[in-house]
């Protein structure tokens, strides 16, 4: 029994190895991150400019101007930098965890690769752990890039710091946490199509499709009357909302900052039980259609 599982262990070991290995030398690897940090450096760039035009006329303006100021500030980057980041790091892992997957179909080398040693579910598996891994060092290089311009926008136009006490360091590890869960379920979401369809491109397209279109159904559905209304309770962007509501919010005069959420909507408990479900069923469903299927089809 004991040999058994260290067979299994060792096959699993090397499933990891092995993807590890691809993915440090894809190109496809380093498109995204440079990508995503592009994004991120850009708005920033964004935020400055609006700084530079000054505060208006206005008091609309004057309030709008005061919240990207907030915004920028090293006080506020730990709320302002990840919601952010979410949303562009959420594309990016979408776009690498459909290729990741569904270019060994494109390739034809998945069916080389599981016949040789190496069992489906260490091949999925070994996908599913390599696009997680991903989506963490993503977002920690967004957090970088955005403390140290936020650092530097703060000591140019002086603005407040914040506290450096120990509570706020284990506030920017949950906020960690909490951001990292709001994208799991759509990388999850791009291995499954990417599983589904063999296909790198569908996977991608059918992922990020349900990223964008979600809103369009919630809105209809939240128009409507009776029971209907409810249904948007359980799509992913309410109880994504929900989950990065305990992020924090910064203000700006009358609340009306860029990417704070109000405090309307699902408890945070509860946002988090229904994405951990929409979770665990999309890699359910990932693993026995990928376990029972004829990969070669």
């Amino acid at each position: 029994m004991a040999d058994g599982w260290t067979v299994e262990l060792a096959r699993l070991r090397d499933a990891l190895r092995a993807e590890l290995f691809k993915v440090v030398r894809r190109r496809m690897t380093y498109i995204c991150l440079a990508a995503f940090s592009a994004l991120v450096v850009l708005f920033y760039v964004i935020l400055w400019l609006r700084i530079r035009e000054g505060p208006g006329t206005s008091p609309q303006t004057l309030l709008t101007w005061l919240a990207v100021r907030s915004a920028m500030s090293f006080a506020n980057v730990v709320p302002y930098s990840l919601a952010l980041e979410r949303f562009f790091a959420t594309l990016v892992c979408a776009i690498f965890a459909g290729t990741v997957m569904g270019n060994e179909f494109d390739w034809r080398t998945v069916g080389v690769v599981t016949g040789r040693g190496v069992r489906r579910w260490h091949f999925l598996f070994a996908k599913t752990v390599v696009s997680l891994a991903f989506t963490v060092v993503t977002l920690l290089l967004g957090l970088f890039i955005a403390l140290a311009i936020s650092a530097w926008f703060t000591s140019v136009y002086d603005l407040p710091w914040g506290d450096a006490g120990p509570e706020r360091y284990i506030d920017a590890v949950l906020s960690m946490g909490r951001t990292l869960y709001t994208i799991f379920p759509f990388v999850f979401m791009a291995l499954l199509f990417a599983t589904l369809w063999r296909s790198g491109g569908l996977a991608v397209g059918a992922a990020l499709g349900a990223f964008f279109i979600e809103g369009i159904f919630i809105g209809l559905l939240s128009a409507a009357s009776g029971w209907p209304r409810l249904v948007p309770n359980f799509f992913l962007s309410i109880n994504i909302d929900a989950v990065l509501r305990a992020n924090g919010t910064f203000g700006g005069g009358d609340g009306n900052v860029p990417f704070a959420l109000g405090e309307a909507g699902p408890p945070e408990w509860r946002g988090a039980m229904v994405l951990g479900a929409w979770s665990l069923a999309i890699v359910l469903v990932s693993f026995w259609v990928f376990l029972r299927r004829d990969i070669q089809e």
